[in-house]
């Protein structure tokens, strides 16, 4: 027997026969013609090789091979019936899984909300949350380790649907440019730098690039708390993203730029990657919460005043 793949529906039919001891019965209960079940016994007897029932005055009994093969059948069946119930919850979204990546700035403010909102009206759907650098998360997406990500713009190599932006704001000492609400690129570069070495390098690099600017001497520091505590003790300027600002140090606060400049934040997919109801709902889902534009004017508040301890 070189390769066996019986029919469902004639597991199914053995498995009746059993129970009501005759064909015509089983035929009823399943729904099929005598003839069809008759067809159905005989071309599953040919793959198996030998009678599965022999035929007494009763009705039908299971032969020695029927007896041997009835349990795998069971098994079989309830694994299918299994996979059936699986399929459906995943269809309707009572079961499943997601992974979403997103940067530590959107973790700590937008994320929230949408991840427990998706989470109450989705409570079969296993959720995974992945923190890391851009770099990182797009890593995750192009591995499949995470179904969807958030990252700033631009990400090669994945899908990317710009979802919503948020404010690059200059961190400076209270003293540094009284009176002023809002400051060029130009006169920040003036003054020793505090590059964040956290994954927003290579956007700030950018930025100034773009004005034909040139970063002064600067100290990379990774993590954002530590950059607002250089800057309250007048150690340097630096360039964040207002998501990332919402605990201003005392001694330092957030300016706008002068033009005003914003970073594009992007829902991440692998191209081509394979779908399922659980990432499908999500995406819908994180469209309606986070429409494309400003982040809310809560994050932006420290923004052009002076930030609490």
């Amino acid at each position: 027997m070189s390769q066996f793949e019986p029919s469902i529906s004639a597991m199914r039919l053995v498995v009746e026969i059993v129970k009501t001891g005759k064909l015509t019965t089983a035929a009823s209960r399943l729904h099929i013609s005598q003839s069809g079940a008759s067809h159905a016994l005989r071309l599953l007897e040919s793959q198996v090789g030998a009678s599965l029932f022999v035929r007494e005055w009763e009705g039908l009994r299971l032969s020695e091979a029927g007896e041997r093969l009835l349990p795998h059948i069971e098994r079989a069946l309830v694994s299918l019936d299994a996979v059936g119930t699986e399929a459906a919850g995943i269809s309707q979204l009572k079961a499943g899984s997601l992974r979403v990546a997103a940067v530590p700035s959107l973790l700590a403010t937008m994320l929230p909300a949408v991840l427990r909102e998706y989470g109450a009206r989705y409570p079969g759907i296993e959720l995974s949350i992945f923190e890391g650098t851009d770099d990182e998360v797009r890593a995750w997406i192009l591995s499949g380790l995470a179904h969807v990500g958030f990252a700033a713009l631009p990400v090669e190599g994945v899908s990317a649907e710009e979802i919503f932006q948020d404010e690059w704001l200059a961190l400076a000492p209270d003293e540094l440019f009284a009176g002023k609400s809002s400051i060029t690129l130009r006169e920040l570069a003036r003054h020793p730098f505090l590059m964040s070495g956290g994954g927003c390098e290579t956007h700030i690099q950018r930025i100034f690039s773009s004005a034909g600017i040139e970063i002064p001497d600067h100290l990379t520091v990774k993590q954002l708390p530590t950059i607002q505590a250089m800057v309250a003790e007048e150690l340097g300027v630096s360039l964040v993203p207002s998501l990332s600002v919402s605990n201003m140090h005392k001694g330092s606060r957030a300016l706008r730029l002068k033009p005003r400049l914003f970073r594009r934040i992007g829902m991440l997919r692998a191209v081509g990657g394979a779908s399922t109801p659980a990432l499908e709902a999500w995406v819908t889902f994180t469209r309606s919460q986070l429409r494309r534009g400003s982040a809310p004017a809560r994050n932006n508040s420290s923004a052009g005043r002076k930030g609490s301890s």
